[in-house]
């Protein structure tokens, strides 16, 4: 939100949702005001109690707190993996690096072994994916490998699970699984291949393939923006996310296939639910 003057008309603000609303406030008033809300005055504006009680009162103070600090482990190579690992990067976010193969491996061997130990707070401390990982983000410069199946479990561990793949010029951020029976790249898979319908044979046969994308830096940047944009907010607690006037309604991140068409930036979101038991 931010509060401004209307040049022979008073004060007016914008809110969060894109909305513009006249206010009846002096302009001195709405100086302050604004240096408070834009943080240059780290101090609410003395005298003033009554109009930020208004402005508290309307919801137009965000009291919320901020983000906590999380740990994200980036599994994957090449330079799609590199410029998600730069755009999660920032104050109260560590990335870590991993390969995938590894990954799994570890994983597959200490869901034989239980050799996985939980903190107490529903963050894993096991040799997979490093002491303290909140969230693990899988990157494939190609389509998604079957073995993405293979970490599904993470969310059961205590770890988010965040997927990203790309299929020629079309960009697929998975739903992300942030809790038990959320959807996962299995459920993906067999989704989209009931979707194929008669089609599944050569929709298996490009996965299996796994050509290269045909991607670039701005490509790059653009992906990994929107797989960290769902990222931070699942570490914020946006799990439906916000709208208003110039935002439509949109499906929360964790009930949502996200495709971007790479050459027009258009992008789709697909509903999408785990499969039930009783289908598999």
């Amino acid at each position: 939100m931010s509060v401004f003057e209307v040049p022979g008309r008073g004060s007016a603000l914008r809110e969060a949702s894109g909305r513009l609303r006249g206010v009846d406030l002096p302009r001195d008033t709405v100086e302050a005001l604004t240096r408070w809300f834009d943080g240059v005055d780290p101090v609410p504006p003395p005298g003033l109690d009554p109009e930020r009680g208004a402005f508290a009162a309307a919801g137009y103070l965000d009291e919320t707190p901020p983000p906590r600090t999380a740990t994200v482990t980036v599994a994957g190579r090449g330079a799609l993996a590199d410029a998600v690992a730069a755009a999660l990067a920032g104050p109260g976010m560590q990335v870590r690096r991993r390969d995938l193969d590894s990954l799994a491996a570890a994983l597959a061997g200490e869901a034989g072994t239980g050799a996985a130990t939980g903190t107490g707070t529903g963050t894993p401390t096991d040799t997979a994916t490093g002491t303290g990982t909140d969230a693990v983000c899988a990157v494939a410069d190609g389509p998604a490998p079957v073995a993405w199946t293979e970490l599904d479990i993470l969310p059961a561990r205590g770890t988010a699970w965040f997927r990203l793949a790309v299929e020629g010029r079309h960009g697929i951020l998975e739903p992300p699984a942030v809790h038990p029976g959320d959807a996962g790249h299995a459920d993906v898979r067999a989704r989209r291949l009931a979707a194929a319908g008669s089609g599944h044979p050569h929709l298996l046969a490009y996965w299996d393939a796994a050509p290269a994308a045909p991607t670039g830096p701005g490509d790059h940047a653009l992906l990994a923006a929107l797989l960290a944009a769902d990222v931070h907010a699942w570490i914020a607690g946006h799990d439906t996310p916000a709208t208003g006037d110039l935002v439509p309604a949109a499906l929360p991140a964790r009930r949502r296939l996200r495709v971007v068409d790479l050459d027009t930036a258009a992008i789709a979101d697909h509903a999408l639910l785990p499969v039930p038991d009783s289908a598999s």
